[in-house]
């Protein structure tokens, strides 16, 4: 019940600001400016996205566990959807979201706010048999 109130504020607010803004630079520049916003903020999200997976990749790549470019990932995610969403409120946040020491603040808050609550464990291959593969031919199945 609380997330759908949430929606319904953000959009009520979403609705309020538009209308506020067409009111004063007139409504086609306030569509206008909302459809360049979604039009820019998609073409970041991709460049970052792209970035972020980089990242990734090199982590994984030199066995190490992604934990923070994950949490970038999820960010521009979230950036993405507010970009996408019609809105001035949304858009700003969403291109806020983009900026990496806003990510890195919003990260310090998110692990502050959950540091005690959630517990991380890893797998690893200490200690483990590699397993047995057994190469087998179509043939000899008959």
């Amino acid at each position: 019940m609380r997330l759908s109130g949430l929606f319904a504020l953000v959009a009520l607010a979403e609705m309020f600001t538009f209308f506020w803004v067409g009111s004063r630079i007139g409504f086609g520049w306030a569509l206008a400016i909302a459809l360049v916003t979604a039009i820019v903020g998609s073409v970041l999200v991709k460049r970052s996205g792209l970035s972020v997976i980089r990242r990734v990749r090199a982590k994984f790549d030199g066995g190490e566990i992604p934990g923070r470019e994950l949490a970038d990932a999820a960010a521009i995610l979230v950036a993405g959807a507010f970009l996408i969403s019609p809105g001035f409120i949304t858009d700003t946040l969403g291109f806020l979201l983009l900026v990496p020491p806003v990510r890195e603040f919003a990260y310090r808050r998110v692990m502050r706010r959950f540091s005690g609550r959630v517990s991380v464990f890893t797998a690893g291959t200490r200690g483990r048999r590699e397993p047995e593969i057994i190469d087998v031919d179509a043939d000899e199945l008959n």
